[in-house]
């Protein structure tokens, strides 16, 4: 009997040996896991530095317009070339900046004149008889059938509305 409660003795000692090797290797996890958030926290942080730095070579901002999309939807090597290709790719060929705002008054100012070119030349867009509109376009052989009834059908309630 004293044999058996020796034996016993042992296996309770070799299981608290186990579980306290067990929790030294749980602490090493918990360190390993630390360290890789840390590292991983710190990567991402020179991930961004380093994409901000290829955007501004680039001349777009990173906050702003097609940086700001780059740095969403991007996910490679943070290299000028790759980037610039991947913007050429996806957005089609961007200047080495974006547009600076003389441009956008450029763009301004030639409007303003084409709408007083529209202006002078005084041309009502509305057409001067409808009902000669309307034969035109029941006679059209490309409109569908379906098209030229609805059209048939807008122009008696038109004509109802008006009378």
């Amino acid at each position: 009997m004293l044999e058996k409660m020796e034996i016993i003795m042992e296996e309770i000692q070799q299981e608290i040996n186990t579980t306290e090797s067990i929790d030294d290797s749980t602490d090493g996890i918990k360190q390993l896991r630390e360290e890789y958030k840390k590292l991983k926290a710190e990567n991402k942080q020179f991930k961004a530095s380093a994409m901000n730095n290829a955007l501004s070579s680039l001349g777009l901002q990173a906050d702003k317009g097609i940086g700001k999309a780059v740095t969403k939807l991007y996910d490679g090597d943070v290299s000028v070339e790759a980037i610039k290709e991947f913007v050429a790719q996806e957005f089609g060929e961007v200047s080495s900046s974006e547009q600076p705002s003389n441009n956008v008054t450029n763009n301004v100012v030639e409007a303003q004149s084409r709408v007083e070119q529209l202006n002078q030349l005084g041309v009502n867009a509305e057409p001067t008889d409808i009902s000669q509109e309307f034969r035109k376009f029941v006679s059209n052989p490309d409109i569908s059938t379906r098209d030229k009834i609805n059209a048939k059908l807008r122009m008696i309630d038109t004509l109802k509305d008006n009378k």
